[in-house]
């Protein structure tokens, strides 16, 4: 296995981390700035580790012109840079909370009818028996995290895009330039 692919399955791995704990905002935000560092050094680790392979240096330079072009990688980056050196990463927190309740009505219905003659007439309903009540629900809580810059796309799934594409530039590098 390659140093660079090595990072790449480190990604990766925060990543899950990422998934499993998206419903604390604690363990959610450091695999989060986990996850952007070692993102980050997948490329960085590839010129270190392939620099002085014939023909890498030309065909990276076009990687990078696509990386550059491409807004949701930059964005990343400039999150890594930021949680590196300036502030904890702060993604914002969506929560969809969803409850069902069940409401039973039941009604009787009491009347008096006065005869012509005077006398009083009372006839009552009886309430129907309620039907039994439904099996209670637990609600359900969904946790989605949030970018200030990419409002629409919840971060899971933006470091799984980014993770498919380092994955497609890893592989490419390895196929065109060996396993160093």
């Amino acid at each position: 296995m390659t140093n660079t692919r090595e990072k790449l399955v480190e990604a990766k791995y925060f990543l899950e981390r990422m998934i499993e704990n998206h419903a604390e905002r604690d363990a959610f935000k450091y695999n989060l700035s986990a996850f952007l560092s070692a993102a980050r050094s997948v490329t960085l680790i590839m010129q270190k580790e392939f620099g002085n392979v014939p023909g890498f240096t030309d065909w990276y330079s076009v990687q990078q012109g696509r990386m550059r072009d491409d807004s949701k990688m930059k964005i990343l980056a400039n999150k890594r840079d930021l949680t590196i050196h300036q502030e904890p990463v702060r993604p914002r927190a969506h929560v969809d909370l969803s409850a069902t309740g069940h409401v039973i009505v039941t009604a009787s219905v009491s009347m008096v009818v006065i005869h012509a003659d005077g006398t009083v007439e009372r006839r009552d309903s009886t309430p129907s028996t309620p039907p039994p009540a439904p099996a209670k629900t637990e609600p359900t809580v969904e946790w989605h995290w949030y970018f200030d810059e990419i409002p629409d796309t919840d971060v899971i799934t933006i470091c799984k895009e980014h993770v498919g594409k380092l994955e497609s530039i890893v592989a490419e590098c390895e196929r065109l330039f060996g396993s160093s």
